[in-house]
């Protein structure tokens, strides 16, 4: 007999007929409408089209159930291809060969088989389906179950540059109760929940859950293997108290790299919803912040997942489909631990976050962000006071302030300085003369709004000395000759509105808003930093690698592996790098200059310091901004903001930090 290919998707003709008559008066009407129903997972109408002694055999909430446990949990995908025949038979049934091809939790599975169709002997114009449990996998029976054995991986450890462990896989304490060692159990329970800080009904539902006996091992919380000592103590006085040593991930420098390293998890229903077809279980561990979540996939590896039938006796039937483990993969990072920790110790806690950079490789050596927090103890479990503890903090030490935007105030001068340059509207010989303290434009309809400096330097102004007295009405000046067009085009050569290629994704550098400039005091508050310009701190750190390398700004790297010293882009010509770095180091070495605190003996350093005005003058923060570098042996550039400070404040930390590294 004669058959033809035919393609579900493709019988547009059959489902305008199938619209209009019913579903069951021929075989092809049945066969296209069950497999319709089959592929949209609708069990309750497939189960209707069955023949009468499958229905016999099998009752609907048996046959749903199945369905749903093996294919809504284990297959995420598939098609099912008939081919039908060219002529159908007058016996009063058919047999169709199916293609089924399916994409498992496991990998991808395929196999074929015949889907009976049989003429109703009480109404030859009905057809119904003579289903078996072979549909769903071959050599499955009506009494055998489909089994999955799963292997998690080993997940990769982070690693800083010189190989010390930043998130490894080593021991934590599983703290647990059993049952039938209690003497007193009331206040046993109460005992272990003041020495954990737990809640005494935590414990209680732990203990209250299904599979709980009289001498199960029953896990209340983990600690950290540097507690052991302390919880060895509980147990003695605690009799229903006991623990185990267990694999864990371990954070070995805790708050200092915690906000770029992250942490794990157990997974979230949440999450899981989201990951079911990528092979999580209700068991997982999942990356929750950091590095631990960006490069979860790299991480975490392939979990083993085998598919396999079993008896109703138990016995294994074979194996149907097996995805094989794959551990995670290291991460070694750029990352200067020693450096990163110097910097913590820097901001003692205070609101901040800094970047440090080798100006010629690009390569990462610091990312800190202030305050921060323990990972240890969130992927432990925090207790509810230091859950507590941490949502109460207005100094937000979980909040990642390298990943966020912020106003870089007069540290972006340095970028007018160059667009300027490059555009010929400025020429740093030329100067501008302006008395005191405020300015605004003649026959501007800037109403009481004028542009204001700090120190009236009392004479004529001109590139450098503007950057050396950092001079708000000077680059005010040449942003509004410059125009919004130059201003946008020459922010955009920086990498404005693109995102940088990095290891650790970060958001986007914005020169305005939506609609662009809003106005022309939006304009010239843009030239000095201000306006509605907000830099993503390496993104700035990064920009002024340009002054160090001929006007390319090297593309940051935070993986040891990757290329390093590649050029991002050329937003400047080298002499105008040149004239831009020759008036930076004068803002350190000038006895004028808002870094001059910061000369070191035998050190040429460059900075440009800056004070960013967030919100109203009522309710509104500064940030305090150095970015600096060392143009004789230039293997760290800094760039650091401290929060509700100005830059003053900041300028004798950066200092330390050069002497930490010249020492």
């Amino acid at each position: 007999m004669k058959r033809k290919q035919l393609s579900i998707s493709l019988i547009a003709c059959g489902l305008l007929v199938l619209s209009a008559c019913s579903n069951d008066e021929s075989p092809e009407a049945a066969i296209t409408t069950f497999i319709e129903h089959w592929e949209n997972r609708a069990y309750d109408q497939m189960y209707a089209m069955l023949t009468d002694d499958v229905q016999a055999s099998f009752s609907e909430e048996a046959f749903i159930e199945r369905y749903e446990n093996i294919y809504n949990a284990l297959v995420p995908e598939f098609t099912i291809d008939p081919t039908l025949p060219e002529e159908w038979s007058e016996e009063g049934y058919e047999d169709i060969p199916i293609a089924i091809s399916m994409e498992t939790i496991a990998g991808a599975y395929s196999f074929e088989e015949q889907l009976r169709v049989v003429q109703s002997s009480e109404d030859e114009e009905e057809w119904r389906v003579q289903w078996g449990s072979h549909l769903i996998f071959p050599d499955l029976g009506d009494e055998d179950r489909v089994r999955v054995n799963r292997t998690d991986p080993v997940r990769g450890e982070i690693f800083s540059a010189d190989g010390q462990g930043l998130a490894i896989n080593g021991t934590v304490v599983t703290l647990a109760v059993v049952r039938d060692r209690f003497e007193d159990m009331e206040s046993e329970i109460s005992s272990i929940a003041a020495a954990f800080d737990m809640t005494e009904d935590s414990i209680r539902s732990q203990l209250e859950q299904g599979w709980v006996e009289d001498s199960s091992f029953v896990p209340i919380g983990q600690k950290p293997e540097s507690e052991l000592g302390f919880i060895e103590s509980v147990m003695d006085d605690v009799p229903g108290f006991t623990y185990r040593m267990d694999g864990g991930r371990v954070y070995p420098f805790a708050e200092n790299a915690a906000h770029l390293i992250g942490y794990v998890r157990p997974i979230t229903a949440e999450q899981l919803e989201d990951r079911t077809d990528q092979g999580y279980h209700r068991n997982s561990i999942l990356g929750q912040s950091g590095l631990e979540s960006a490069q979860e996939e790299l991480l975490r590896g392939t979990p083993g997942v085998k598919i396999h039938l079993e008896n109703a006796d138990g016995d294994d039937k074979g194996t149907i489909v097996e995805q094989e483990t794959v551990n995670g993969e290291d991460l070694h990072l750029t990352i200067d631990i020693d450096l990163q920790q110097e910097i913590t110790n820097q901001f003692a806690g205070e609101k901040g976050t800094a970047v440090a950079l080798d100006p010629l490789t690009g390569a990462t050596l610091a990312l800190v962000s202030s305050p921060s927090y323990d990972p240890n103890s969130v992927t432990l479990g925090l207790s509810a006071s230091q859950r507590a503890e941490i949502d109460e903090d207005e100094n937000q030490p979980m909040l990642n302030r390298f990943y966020s935007l912020y106003s870089p105030g007069s540290t972006f001068k340095a970028m007018t300085a160059a667009i300027g340059l490059e555009e010929g509207t400025l020429s740093p010989e030329d100067s501008i003369e302006v008395n005191g303290l405020e300015w605004q434009p003649e026959n501007a309809d800037w109403g009481n709004y004028s542009v204001r400096r700090v120190t009236d330097p009392g004479g004529p102004v001109d590139l450098t000395a503007a950057l050396v007295y950092s001079d708000n009405i000077y680059f005010a000046q040449e942003a509004l000759e410059l125009g919004e067009e130059a201003m946008t085009e020459g922010a955009a050569a920086f990498g404005f509105s693109e995102t940088v290629p990095y290891l650790y994704p970060f958001r986007q550098s914005l020169l305005t808003g939506e609609d662009g400039f809003n106005s022309e005091i939006q304009l010239a508050d843009s030239g000095y930093g201000q306006g509605q310009i907000l830099i993503n701190p390496v993104h700035l750190a990064s920009m002024y690698t340009t002054f160090l390398n001929e006007g390319e700004l090297i593309l940051p790297v935070l993986g040891k592996e990757e290329e390093t010293g590649v050029t991002w882009k050329t937003p400047m010509s080298a002499e105008t790098a040149t004239i831009i770095d020759d008036a930076l180091e004068q803002v350190v070495s000038s006895p004028n200059g808002t870094a001059s605190s910061m000369q070191i003996d035998g050190l040429s350093l460059a900075a440009k310091t800056g004070t960013a005005e967030v919100g109203s003058s009522e309710d509104g923060t500064v940030l305090g901004w150095v970015v600096s570098y060392d143009r004789d042996n230039p293997e760290l550039l800094l760039a650091m903001m401290q929060e509700d400070v100005g830059s003053g404040e900041v300028v004798p930390k950066v200092k330390e930090l050069y002497q930490y590294m010249n020492r």
